[in-house]
């Protein structure tokens, strides 16, 4: 067996699982008061700074149709919208347990390679991370009960296309809602225009 260059090995371009979940130290899974376990963040987060960022080129290598992925076991809960009608099963890491917000603190910018969560405003340590489930959901059998106990609580998450027009430009500027659906937005809006 030859030799292990840990020199080599150390400067190597491929991340290791250590440097990968090194990035993430300050994230914990903890109870939440609005629903089961949630993710939270020892260290205070500065209004834009990203709080974390998952990449890896087959990060939608899993990715099925709500037909599919319900076939194959996984609720409504479980999956994470990233298409039309493509979904993609819990990936694996700590943000498997980020839960919505009608008030969230984070917004999701995803790639194909994979996503950067990003904080909106300032976050406290040991404060809950959030998103709206909204700026990433455009499909009508995606709807659930919301339970976030924000003061602004819509009751119900839904379609992105379902919030109101003031609520969806400010998602929109913060660049923080999923391609699909910003797509359905823009084509119900070109259908309504006076020709």
């Amino acid at each position: 067996m030859d030799a292990i260059d840990l020199r080599a090995w150390h400067s190597a371009a491929a991340p290791k699982p250590q440097q990968k979940l090194a990035q993430y130290l300050y994230l914990f899974v903890a109870p939440s008061a609005a629903a089961g376990l949630g993710l939270f963040t020892s260290r205070p987060i500065r209004a834009g700074s990203s709080v974390l960022t998952v990449t890896d080129p087959d990060y939608l290598a899993r990715a099925m149709s709500r037909r599919e992925i319900t076939r194959a076991g996984y609720s409504h809960a479980d999956i994470f919208q990233v298409g039309s009608d493509l979904f993609i099963p819990p990936y694996g890491g700590p943000d498997d347990f980020t839960n919505h917000s009608c008030e969230p603190n984070c917004g999701l910018r995803v790639r194909p390679d994979g996503f950067s969560m990003v904080a909106l405003y300032d976050i406290e340590a040991n404060e809950e991370l959030t998103y709206d489930y909204s700026t990433h959901q455009e499909h009508p059998d995606e709807d659930m009960a919301c339970a976030c106990g924000s003061r602004t609580c819509r009751g119900v998450v839904r379609s992105f296309s379902t919030l109101p027009a003031a609520l969806r430009k400010r998602y929109l500027d913060l660049g923080i809602v999923a391609d699909f659906a910003a797509a359905a937005v823009r084509h119900d809006a070109a259908l309504a225009l006076p020709f």
